[in-house]
């Protein structure tokens, strides 16, 4: 079956960051075998970044860092990344505190804006990359994105200038936002906050049991949170706030309340990913009017993370039905849909959510196309064939013009 839909806005993205990686080698889609193999075949003479690493498919024990060539290795996940001893040195000279903290799991999971600007240093960011990025995911269905860590000033600088501005949403980390002056902070969507780790670092702020290990990674403790939420509230901007584990989004709603009561002022409250959010923790972001921007896409980890997620942790994650159907969320008003950038692209978070693990996680594709929104500055339509006897969406064809966005 074809259904025609718009080019689609991502609320949840990278795109300055992945611009910036868009020239490095990506093993994402390589079995563990190929991907090392491509790994040993690295120049000796210079550090290569290289992402899309699968810590759970391709483990990197100490034996083999120290056999590769030059190497910066970044976990798909974003979160988590290995230097090998070769390139260590190079590390050292361009992002000495990436390299002092690599093997600090606490550190790195507190300092993840920091780490996304070291990544955008040593690959390099610039209107080219961050054009070809941007062109890039037209093809997949996506006109515009939410860029929800803004690495840099000069990154921010980039976006602003560049010729598709009007198809990037700025974000910025706390402490950039502090170093932006007025006519920055005038462009920007908002302010975003990484309060736990992520599933493929095995840091969510989930209660477990982990299988195999695990730990819940927290970047502040309550009191720290609330008062930064009260120091940021006092700009009258959005806030989102990344929050994956029940228990991280159990503070962050806290926070929320006690500093809306005290006077804090946001513009727009996000919370990201939230996949493991129960009915009463729906019921209180509701009320508060918190919108919940979430990854379809990530459906799938309840088939991928079967070696560290219990049973019923792979059941509750992503409890679309519950929050459409109990809850009273609307997809396109405050419950909203991007991807993460992993992977880019409708088609693979339309296979999730028409085909997914389990009936909780079920989104129509009206539903599906209206969390995502039409895109901004570009107009456009994409095929999709939706095929239900292998459980899979494929992009046909695209059409595009430049006009103004039209909803279809």
């Amino acid at each position: 079956m074809n259904t025609t839909i718009p080019l689609l806005h991502d609320n949840h993205n990278h795109v300055a960051l992945y611009g910036a990686l868009g020239s490095c080698l990506d093993v994402s889609s390589m079995q563990a075998e190929t991907a090392l193999d491509m790994l040993k075949g690295l120049p000796s003479d210079r550090l290569s970044v290289v992402r899309g690493w699968k810590s759970f498919e391709l483990p990197m024990t100490t034996g083999t860092l120290s056999r590769l060539p030059p190497l910066l290795l970044i976990n798909f996940s974003l979160h988590g990344f290995v230097i090998s001893d070769s390139g260590l040195p190079f590390v050292e000279q361009a992002a000495p505190q990436l390299a002092k903290h690599r093997a600090d799991q606490s550190w790195c999971e507190a300092n993840v804006p920091a780490i996304f600007a070291a990544y955008t240093v040593l690959a390099g960011i610039n209107e080219a990359k961050l054009c070809s990025y941007i062109d890039g995911r037209v093809q997949y269905g996506i006109g515009s994105s939410d860029e929800m860590t803004v690495p840099t000033i000069s990154a921010i600088d980039v976006c602003l200038a560049s010729s598709y501005s009007d198809r990037i949403g700025l974000w910025a980390a706390p402490a950039l936002y502090d170093k932006l002056d007025k006519p920055r902070r005038a462009r920007l969507s908002g302010i975003k906050l990484f309060i736990d780790g992520a599933l493929g670092a095995r840091s969510a702020a989930i209660c477990g049991p982990w299988i195999g290990g695990g730990e819940a990674k927290y970047t502040y403790k309550d009191d720290e949170l609330l008062a930064l939420l009260l120091k940021l509230g006092m700009h009258g901007t959005g806030l989102a706030v990344h929050a994956i584990g029940e228990l991280a989004i159990e503070q962050a709603l806290l926070a929320f309340k006690k500093a809306l009561e005290r006077g804090a002022d946001f513009s727009l409250l996000r919370l990201e990913h939230a996949q493991f959010i129960d009915r009463k923790q729906a019921d209180r972001a509701k009320a508060m009017g918190v919108v919940l921007s979430m990854q379809p896409n990530f459906t799938s980890d309840s088939r991928d993370y079967v070696d560290r997620l219990p049973q019923a942790y792979l059941a509750r994650n992503n409890p679309f039905r519950m929050l459409i159907d109990e809850a009273g969320f609307v997809p396109g008003k405050d419950l909203i849909f991007g991807s993460d950038g992993m992977p880019d692209g409708i088609a693979y978070a339309a296979t999730q959510a028409l085909f997914p693990p389990y009936p909780s996680q079920y989104l129509s594709i009206d539903e599906l196309i209206a969390g995502y929104g039409v895109s901004k500055g570009i107009s456009g339509t994409l095929s999709l064939n939706i095929d239900k006897h292998e459980g899979s969406v494929r992009v046909e064809a695209s059409s595009v013009s430049n006009a103004s966005p039209q909803i279809l």
